[in-house]
């Protein structure tokens, strides 16, 4: 449109403006983008340009982006963006129209030398004539809209610059409701992304118990899909305890809200989980409770290790009281034994009495075996590790574990070859797995469903535990570990059962049929040697108890040595005897000095340092003898008092149990320190007494 308008014109221009405005009332944000191409195409066609358009400015003034636009038939696109407008080059275009001016160019030829770059462009995009109007939001020009002519150079009337400025001000109102809501998109979206990515159950569900939202980490902590939870009722499907819920929800409802509420849920699979509640009562606008939302937080490793904890210290308080009864009842043992075999000595084996004192030494074995079960448990009994081939021991435990098994039940291996080597004692190994086969045992044949197989199976295998793992079951660590599972066919167990099979003197069994140390034997060797054990169980469908035993690092196994008989033979050694048990004492000394030995009996270590001072001993003595656990001065201050007095003096230290800061790594004879459990045997003593000085470090 050139030249002066009519009335008829004027009339039609403001019925154009009209139209526009009015399509921009009330518009949803996502067809804002198309109501402004339109809107464009409908003035370009009004005032006969071939090009109408929208540039808009970013990053500080200093690029311009076109946004929108509308080209009539075969007409050249406009440049897409332009960098650096805040350049000199830009500077005669950029300037007036940032100051809020309005920019005409009737012809390329009539800009000045300064603007090279705009006649460039204008080349470029075969532009004769062009005229730009400013865009303000809130005082600032953001942008500009622009008419071209391109088939003839067009000097715009002033009331198709009044339209434009018309325009500018609507196309800047719309623009700014697309960005708020754009911005508000932002922002909804940043919700939604922390609402998807938090590792806490975040949710609302009505008070009936439905889940009205919850994010992804409510489907992976429950293990359900989205889909799902929304359709659960959460009372009967989530809680182990639905009288637990009505609990929360009174809790909730009268103060307003919980903070660190324990909940005891479950998963799809029925796995027992703890989580911290943290939520609020939601209310309308009458004070109805209409919502509970809030946090939930997965607490159930944090549970497992307080039970670990709990569980420590209570073996640690029996633990203590065993090695007090162990230490008293290791002496009566090594008395009855050591006496009932200096009464053998005297006897020939045809003599009736003869076979009499051989059964009070296997009834003290017997014995013997309980206190290493009580000691066990309680991770106080005395191991002598090796580096051991478990398929090796295994194997050979084989004929002597299937003694243990009803003849109707299969027994099974499944030995994994080529396994790396465990440092274990040989004995706990056997202890381990003799008490889950017999617990294996019991169970199949406890098994109602006869069409059951009666089978246990021991398998080994060598895996790698990663911090997945670790993560699912507390207090396991990384590593490499040789796996030992027992596996039976038997009637399995409920929860109440796994939760406390490993407790010392809890049973299943009826009064008489076991003590209730099995199981908390085999617990406190695996703990002891720092592995793991875990149980997989149901109700008639049979147990596997799983233990991770870790892989020694040392994985040159030893040359085994014949184990030699023990003859009692005259000798001439001299030995200082440290005991503070009288019986242990008179009893010992007396069978020692039956082999020959010259004996120096004492009652504690201060009163064994007198003798030795007042006799001047330190160099005559071949060995000292000493129990660790004595009052006035233990074994381990007398053998450090010994090795001052003569460093080449050898120290048998003997207990049955130990709070010791002397290890077994320790009495292995390099320092001249040896070791020997009780009780013993004059046999074990004297194998123990020749092994030491018959052999010099």
């Amino acid at each position: 449109m050139i030249g002066k308008p009519t009335d008829a014109q004027r009339l039609e221009i403001s019925r154009i403006l009209l139209s526009i405005a009015f399509k921009f009332i009330d518009v949803a944000p996502d067809e804002i983008d198309e109501l402004l191409e339109n809107s464009l195409a409908v003035v370009a066609d009004f005032v006969q340009a071939d090009r109408s358009y929208i540039y808009l400015f970013e990053d500080d003034n200093k690029r311009l982006k076109l946004t929108h636009r509308y080209n009539s038939n075969d007409i050249k696109e406009k440049i897409p963006q332009h960098d650096r407008v805040d350049s000199e080059d830009f500077h005669w275009l950029i300037h007036p129209i940032l100051n809020n001016s309005m920019v005409k160019i009737y012809a390329a030829d009539d800009l000045p030398t300064r603007a090279s770059t705009i006649r460039a462009i204008m080349e470029v995009e075969k532009t004769q004539s062009m005229t730009l109007c400013p865009i303000n939001s809130s005082q600032s020009v953001i942008g500009f809209i622009g008419l071209d002519s391109v088939s003839a150079k067009k000097e715009f009337s002033d009331d198709v610059i009044s339209m434009l400025k018309i325009c500018g001000s609507i196309f800047a109102k719309a623009l700014h409701h697309k960005n708020s809501n754009k911005a508000g998109i932002r922002a909804e979206q940043r919700f939604k992304r922390l609402f998807a990515d938090i590792e806490d159950v975040v949710f609302i569900t009505t008070p009936e118990g439905r889940f009205l939202e919850i994010n992804p980490a409510g489907a992976k902590l429950f293990g359900y899909s989205m889909r799902d939870l929304l359709n659960l009722n959460i009372e009967r499907d989530l809680y182990v305890n639905p009288e637990e819920r009505k609990k929360y929800k009174k809790a909730i409802n009268t103060n307003g809200q919980v903070r660190d509420y324990e909940l005891e849920l479950k998963t799809r699979e029925g796995e027992k989980i703890f989580v911290l509640a943290t939520a609020k009562a939601v209310k309308d606008k009458s004070g109805k409770i209409v919502a509970y939302q809030g946090i939930l937080r997965n607490v159930t490793y944090k549970r497992q290790l307080e039970q670990q904890l709990f569980q420590a210290k209570k073996m640690e308080s029996i633990g203590m009281l065993a090695g007090g009864v162990a230490h008293d009842f290791n002496n009566i043992l090594t008395t009855i034994i050591g006496n009932a075999e200096l009464s053998q000595m005297d006897l020939d084996k045809s003599h009736p009495v003869y076979h009499n004192i051989e059964n009070i030494i296997i009834g003290v074995k017997r014995a013997e075996d309980l206190i290493h079960q009580l000691l066990a448990f309680s991770r106080r009994q005395m191991i002598e590790p090796k580096i051991v081939d478990i398929n090796k021991e295994i194997t050979d435990l084989h004929s002597m574990l299937e003694r243990l098994i009803s003849e109707d039940i299969r027994f099974e291996l499944g030995l994994k070859k080529d396994l790396s080597y465990i440092k274990a004692d040989p004995v706990q190994i056997q202890q381990v797995l003799v008490n889950l086969i017999v617990n294996a045992n019991y169970a199949i044949k406890k098994q109602k469903d006869k069409s059951k197989p009666k089978k246990i199976r021991i398998i080994t295998d060598e895996t790698v535990l990663t911090k997945e793992f670790t993560n699912q079951y507390a207090g396991s660590r990384e590593g490499k570990f040789i796996l030992i599972a027992v596996q039976d066919t038997g009637i399995g167990m409920d929860e109440e059962t796994k939760e406390n099979i490993f407790e010392p003197f809890y049973s299943t069994k009826k009064e008489g049929e076991g003590t209730g140390l099995g199981l908390s034997t085999v617990y406190g060797i695996v703990k002891q040697n720092s592995g793991n054990i875990y149980i997989e169980s149901e109700q008639g469908k049979g147990t596997t108890f799983k233990i991770y035993w870790p892989v020694s690092a040392d994985q040159k196994k030893p040359e085994q040595k014949p184990d030699t008989e023990i003859k009692f033979q005259k000798r001439m050694e001299s030995i200082l005897f440290v005991e503070d048990d009288i019986h242990v004492r008179e009893l010992m000394c007396k069978a020692l000095r039956t082999f020959g030995y010259n004996i120096v009996e004492a009652e504690n270590g201060k009163e064994a340092l007198k003798k030795i001072q007042q006799d001047s001993l330190a160099y005559k003595l071949d060995l000292v003898i000493t129990d660790i656990v004595m009052p006035e001065m233990s074994g381990e201050e007398l053998a450090q008092c010994m090795k001052e007095l003569n460093p080449e003096v050898k120290v048998l230290l003997c207990s049955g149990f130990t709070d010791s800061r002397i290890s077994m790594q320790e009495t292995n004879g390099k320092n001249g320190h040896y070791f020997l459990a009780k009780p013993y045997t004059l046999k074990r003593l004297e194998k123990k007494i020749r092994s030491i000085l018959d052999n010099p470090a």
